[in-house]
């Protein structure tokens, strides 16, 4: 039997290169960027390519259109509700017999299952923890210029609170202590900081995400940062139990997503 075929969308990037990685030998890899994206005859539509805050989203429709999944590994707020809500994307994908799922990666798919972990409490801090030698390319220089001080406007808070009830915050902390307002300074240039960020490699790689309620906590902790784009390769392997139309991450077992991801 033929491999099915994944496209990887912003497959240059960080994160598109390692999910290229990841998922060769396994499908039928086509790296693709913005300029060349051809959905038609494809599994499933894998994309990378952020930052998701400047991405068309007709791409999620022409995939969908196309009769292809649609899976990203966006945390920011924005897209993933825009995704979510789309009450006509989810007719459309209904009518296509397709999923769309977005946020799968360290949040929220991550750290939505860390919470439920934890009993599902009342309130909860979420850090997203980076290693300073981790590479940072101009989406995730993007999302920490975006950030509010250390509070990350990811999906996380208002996910949580509509699928649990649970008020949420989700932070993020940096390795060394001048990363942060050094990324911040530079957002508004996110591939000018991410050429200035890339000698640099004191520190660690990879990072760790948590959910901390009072003193129970619940941490998933990685040496790379394959962690950031395996929850979406655990996706595509349980995709024909996906019902058609959009979902968030939590349609997946959370705890056979930890344990996935710990491997």
């Amino acid at each position: 039997m033929a491999a099915k075929r994944v496209v990887v969308l912003g497959a240059r990037g960080v994160f598109g290169s390692l999910l290229v990685r990841e998922l060769e030998g396994r499908y039928d890899v086509v790296p693709a960027g913005r300029g060349d994206f051809d959905p038609r005859g494809a599994f499933a539509v894998a994309c990378c390519a952020g930052p998701f805050q400047q991405l068309d989203r007709g791409l999620v429709r022409a995939t969908v259109d196309a009769g292809a999944r649609w899976l990203d590994i966006a945390d920011d707020a924005g897209w993933f509700f825009d995704l979510l809500d789309d009450r006509e994307l989810d007719a459309l994908a209904r009518a296509r017999n397709v999923a769309v799922i977005p946020g799968l990666s360290s949040l929220p798919a991550v750290s939505g299952a860390l919470v439920r972990r934890l009993g599902s409490p009342p309130r909860v801090t979420i850090t997203l923890f980076i290693g300073n030698r981790n590479a940072k390319g101009a989406a995730a220089i993007a999302s920490a210029a975006q950030s509010r001080g250390r509070v990350l406007q990811s999906p996380d808070r208002e996910l949580l609170r509509r699928e649990l009830g649970i008020d949420a915050e989700a932070v993020v902390a940096f390795e060394l202590p001048l990363a942060r307002p050094m990324l911040r300074l530079l957002g508004r240039f996110p591939r000018l900081a991410a050429a200035i960020a890339k000698p640099f490699r004191l520190g660690t790689r990879g990072g760790w995400v948590e959910a901390r309620s009072g003193d129970r906590s619940a941490r998933i902790t990685s040496r790379d940062q394959r962690l950031a784009i395996l929850p979406l390769v655990f996706a595509l392997e349980r995709l024909s139990a996906v019902t058609a139309g959009v979902h968030s991450p939590s349609v997946f077992d959370g705890e056979e997503l930890l344990a996935y991801v710990s491997s």
